[in-house]
């Protein structure tokens, strides 16, 4: 099959062979600017007159050529061939391709783009090979297909797919506020509506998932899990394999930890089994610092003057991707957790919050954060360290203290990525220790900001008389 630049070489070749040689140069340039024009024009007429457009046009250019019947006869063929080949690459290029076209498989029921998986597997092919396995008790709405690919409305349940990678491919899964967006990959993705939460596995190629946790889009790569969790406000990623040999017993990427003690803005503290250290009290700013940037170096012959986790292999935020906690906790004990803590990096301490979560250490999670908002304040993670910091206080059961570090991080980030589970956390923590009149302030500001969020069908239930 000839390349774009094959099929222009051999209309050339065509053109040349069917002009007659007695044509001077500055005729011959000329002729082949009219030429081009004329196929142009021709292109965009209807498909119906193309050809008939095309030996027209032959014969008038003969004609203005000067020629006789009796030597038009070769040249007529090459020109006719060679506009023949320039429409059809014109026409390859120009017209649009067709819409893809599916077939449901399980679901007889299935009409207008809606299809719901009963008491077994429903399965939609696509024209271009694509395929959608629909686990039982699912259901799915495919919204809109065109030549590029499909936008698909997963309603609950789990999907499986398997998208066939073309030129200019364009898929798309929408589950709840979330969108996977893809090319050509193999992926099942689940939606739980109950409970807002979003499980991506990715077994071949690459996808992207945006929502309202991850507005700027997350990147997955082969062998990779993202789950997403709305009430919690939390996206995590670890590695497949690592979620796979923990099993349900343990998962640590995809439940919260629920541990207490974290100290809120006002100073109260907490007590409890995750209570943390004098040292990692309350959050006191020291000054905005660059992103990323340390607060100071470290003191000759601490611990903390070793290189950071990426010295010694990948970095602690690639460990914790691929769902390597343990290694990061314990290369963080082997350092001094104190000097990290004071002197580590934004990226490290970001990273070890987030294995120490994961693995259940609450209070190595609350220092980190602690440490975080403490040296790094005005950064996004310093930020959302504050409802991080909350939600573990909420979870341990002191849903009082949280509001103080929910309406820290409202304050400090009113459009930030977990402003809306921050409002709806402190509306439901108002409601439980102080009543539904007082959380019903908080209510109408949900559903003036987020009237379609997780929360709003609670945040409605309080303002209704």
């Amino acid at each position: 099959m000839m390349n774009e630049a094959q099929k222009l070489s051999r209309l050339a070749d065509l053109a040349r062979e069917g002009i007659p040689a007695d044509v001077d140069a500055a005729h011959d340039a000329a002729e082949r600017a009219r030429f081009v024009d004329a196929v142009s024009r021709g292109a965009a007429q209807r498909r119906g007159g193309a050809l008939g457009w095309v030996a027209g046009r032959v014969d008038a250019w003969l004609r203005f050529l000067g020629l006789s019947p009796a030597h038009a006869g070769r040249a007529r063929w090459g020109l006719a061939l060679a506009g023949a080949a320039a429409l059809a690459v014109a026409l390859v290029a120009l017209w649009p391709a067709r819409r893809l076209d599916y077939a449901v498989e399980g679901a007889p029921g299935a009409a207008g783009g809606y299809i719901a998986a009963a008491m077994e597997e429903a399965r939609l092919r696509f024209t271009d090979g694509t395929t959608v396995a629909l686990a039982p008790g699912s259901a799915l709405r495919v919204a809109e297909v065109d030549a590029a690919g499909a936008r698909m409305l997963l309603e609950d349940g789990r999907a499986s797919l398997r998208v066939t990678p073309r030129p200019k491919a364009r898929w798309s899964v929408e589950a709840g506020p979330f969108a996977v967006l893809v090319t050509g990959t193999a992926f099942d993705v689940s939606w739980t509506r109950g409970d807002g939460t979003l499980r991506v596995d990715l077994r071949e190629g690459s996808v992207t998932v945006r929502g309202p946790l991850a507005p700027e889009g997350l990147p997955l790569r082969a062998g990779q899990r993202l789950v997403a969790r709305m009430r919690e406000g939390d996206v995590q990623i670890s590695s497949l394999d690592a979620a796979g040999a923990v099993g349900s017993a343990a998962e640590p990427a995809e439940r919260a930890p629920s541990s207490a003690g974290a100290a809120p803005p006002g100073g109260e503290r907490n007590t409890g089994p995750g209570d943390v250290d004098g040292d990692a009290g309350a959050a006191r700013p020291e000054g905005s610092r660059a992103e990323g940037a340390p607060a100071g170096p470290p003191p000759d012959g601490s611990a903390a003057a070793a290189p950071s986790g990426a010295a010694a292999g990948p970095s602690w935020a690639k460990r914790v991707a691929a769902g390597d906690f343990r290694s990061v906790l314990v290369e963080a004990e082997q350092r001094g957790l104190g000097g990290v803590l004071e002197h580590g990096s934004l990226d490290d301490l970001v990273a070890l919050a987030d294995a120490a979560r994961y693995a259940r250490r609450g209070d190595v999670a609350q220092r980190a954060l602690t440490a975080t908002r403490k040296r790094f304040p005005g950064t996004s993670h310093g930020k959302a360290a504050a409802f991080l910091l909350g939600r573990m206080v909420d979870d341990g059961g002191s849903p009082g203290a949280a509001v103080a570090w929910y309406d820290a991080y409202l304050a400090e980030s009113p459009g930030g990525p977990f402003a809306a589970e921050a409002l709806g956390r402190k509306m439901v923590a108002v409601e439980r220790t102080a009543g539904r009149a007082a959380a019903r302030p908080v209510a109408e500001l949900y559903l003036k900001r987020h009237p379609r969020g997780a929360h709003a069908p609670v945040a409605r239930d309080l303002v209704e008389p």
